[in-house]
């Protein structure tokens, strides 16, 4: 049996979620979105994704509203910025859940510091996805949440932004 391709329009929400964001690599541009990147060639370094995946897949986001098309003009020519709507800000407990399940699941000792998530209400490290285990904060971009991300990948420590940054 063929795997379906399309679940847009599927009863259950886990497959309507899985269609618009259970790609790797709109993930993949998901995570660097919403930890600063906006340009395509930020998320081509970032990602070292071909031009034509990449492409692809910011387009799609625009479609799916996880992004937002902002034009701008860079040597003459016109290009985009690509914006975290609220609907990628939504998304941030999924990604921080992949990050945990991760780390319990699949470790890596070239991991180091961890990618972490700080609550920006409290300052602790949190090993949930959703609410801070200290203060019960929400771990969104509203509330100022941090990821420490590995040494081996940049180890620098970044503020989430979304559609209003």
């Amino acid at each position: 049996m063929a795997l379906r391709s399309d679940w847009s329009d599927d009863v259950c929400p886990v497959a309507r979620a899985i269609d618009a964001i259970g790609d790797p690599w709109t993930l993949l541009v998901l995570r660097e979105a919403l930890a600063g990147a906006r340009r395509f060639e930020q998320f081509k370094r970032r990602l070292t994704a071909a031009d034509n995946v990449l492409a692809a897949r910011l387009s799609r986001m625009v479609e799916q509203g996880l992004l937002e098309a902002r034009p701008y003009s860079a040597g003459g020519r016109p290009r985009h910025e690509y914006v975290p709507t609220r609907a990628a800000e939504d998304a941030v407990p999924i990604l921080q859940a992949y990050a945990a399940w991760g780390h319990a699941h699949r470790p890596s000792e070239s991991e180091n510091p961890r990618f972490e998530t700080i609550c920006g209400k409290c300052g602790s490290t949190s090993q949930r996805a959703e609410v801070c285990e200290f203060c019960g904060e929400l771990l969104s971009v509203e509330n100022g949440v941090v990821w420490q991300r590995p040494g081996g990948w940049d180890g620098r420590r970044v503020q989430l932004t979304g559609a209003e940054s």
